[in-house]
């Protein structure tokens, strides 16, 4: 069990986002109220940001889908 525990701790995908609070945390004299807040807002922008070129994609996609005739099938 403990291989288990020291090899996914060394794993970047644990230990990044431990760093990121712990520095945010520090940043914020370690007040739960504002990194919360803060965790909050980076949230939300992520999922704006996310929604924003999902949609975006999307309509690209749909502009540029015509059927253009090609040698092999027609």
């Amino acid at each position: 069990m403990k291989d288990l525990i020291a090899r996914q701790l060394y794993q970047p995908a644990v230990v990044l986002p431990l760093l990121l609070l712990t520095r945010l945390m520090v940043t914020l004299d370690f007040n739960l109220a504002q990194v919360m807040f803060v965790m909050m807002v980076k949230g939300s922008q992520h999922a704006y940001q996310f929604a924003l070129r999902h949609t975006v994609a999307r309509q690209r996609s749909n502009v540029a889908v015509k059927h253009v005739p090609c040698n092999n099938c027609c």
